[in-house]
């Protein structure tokens, strides 16, 4: 079994046995690693102080048939905000579980891991909400399953004023081409659109050159979770943990 070395963001972490975790990681090279780290929870384990959420580390694995095995360990970055605000960490592990589902083992993700180190950083100077909503808007894009916001799914035709919004079809629909079968469809003000283009060209080492709507942030959480959920089939664990904030 070969062993390999990597730079990595940890995105999951979860206890197993009586002193051992199973570690979820994204690598630029290796895109999602799922690593068993032996020992990782007794307090003189050379693994514990680096394997944390939100951390960047460079880490040495060893190849296996279901799960590949953490060697050694040394952190790069810690995310201080991260670990030390509530919010924060509810918010972050949003966009974390996000990263997680949506990244391929095996498969390069370069892309999503630079966007990521830049939204785990902005969450000590930024909204926690806009910042989760944000990050998910722009992870999408990176997976192959981004939506279409501008154009109608259906006519190809730039959306002009209020429409639809079809989860199921995974696009705006303008109002001329509406169907009555289209139950899964909500409404999409241009409000609500205008707000989705800021979130998906926000530049995370800017702060942010627009002010949000409340009811329109609210339909913005309200179609992107109805949207995961239908890619899923389930919603996301996190949600448990930002509804105790």
């Amino acid at each position: 079994m070969g062993q390999y070395q990597t730079d990595a963001l940890v995105l999951g972490v979860k206890n197993w046995g009586e002193a051992d975790k199973i570690i979820t990681l994204l690598s630029r090279d290796h895109g999602k690693i799922i690593a068993t780290a032996f020992g990782c929870r007794r307090p003189k384990s050379p693994l514990a102080g680096a394997l944390q959420m939100f951390n960047e580390v460079d880490i040495q694995l060893t190849r296996g048939n279901k799960l590949d095995t953490v060697r050694q360990v040394s952190l790069k970055h810690a995310n201080r905000t991260m670990s030390a605000d509530f919010s924060a960490m509810a918010y972050g592990s949003f966009v974390a579980e996000l990263a997680s589902n949506l990244a391929v083992e095996g498969f390069p993700q370069s892309d999503m891991y630079d966007k990521l180190r830049e939204i785990f950083d902005a969450f000590g100077s930024r909204n926690h909400r806009i910042a989760a909503l944000a990050a998910a808007f722009q992870i999408l894009e990176f997976s192959g399953m981004q939506l279409s916001y501008e154009r109608c799914i259906r006519s190809n035709v730039e959306i002009d004023g209020d429409a639809y919004f079809s989860i199921e079809a995974g696009g705006a629909v303008d109002k001329s081409v509406i169907r009555t079968d289209d139950r899964d469809a909500m409404e999409y003000p241009a409000a609500l659109r205008v707000f989705i283009g800021q979130l998906l060209k926000l530049n995370w080492l800017d702060k942010p050159a627009f002010t949000v709507n409340g009811k329109i942030m609210v339909q913005a959480e309200e179609l992107l979770l109805r949207y995961l959920y239908h890619v899923f089939g389930r919603p996301m664990k996190s949600l448990k943990f930002i509804q105790q904030l």
